[in-house]
């Protein structure tokens, strides 16, 4: 059981660490609320950014969410213009959803919004000596996002 699991000289930096993460994070899930698009349809914009053109059911496998549910995003990405939709030459009953130009565009400024409040943040908050260890702080939350244990 997790009571009985031994615990190394990180765990408890560990357990700081995972939690102050998820306090980021929601704060800039807040701050993505605050956009013109849902944190689910800016999600989906991401994706399609990412892979270039998915099916719905793959969209919705990635968001472990409906196929119903994905649908009603992507009637709302396409009613203001930020998808298209693709029907497969070999097989009619597919349609492939692909981010267009004004997508990725309204995609890259939400990105900006975000980074935006916390560069600011980041400014308001802390010292010249704390922003000086940030570029180190970044390398090795990076370095951390590539584990694989």
């Amino acid at each position: 059981s997790f009571i009985n699991m031994p615990k190394n000289k990180f765990f408890s930096l560990a357990v700081s660490f995972n939690n102050t993460m998820a306090q980021l994070t929601r704060r800039l899930r807040k701050e993505a609320g605050k956009q013109p698009f849902s944190l689910s349809e800016q999600t989906t914009m991401a994706l399609l950014e990412q892979n270039k053109k998915m099916l719905p059911s793959e969209l919705a496998d990635l968001h472990h969410i409906s196929a119903q549910a994905m649908s009603q995003i992507i009637s709302r990405l396409f009613s203001e213009d930020c998808i298209i939709k693709n029907v497969d030459e070999n097989d009619g009953r597919k349609t492939y959803i692909s981010l267009n130009a004004n997508g990725k565009e309204k995609l890259a400024e939400m990105r900006a919004a975000r980074s935006l409040w916390l560069a600011k943040a980041i400014e308001k908050t802390l010292t010249e000596e704390e922003i000086a260890q940030l570029p180190s702080v970044v390398g090795l939350l990076q370095k951390l996002s590539m584990v694989q244990i």
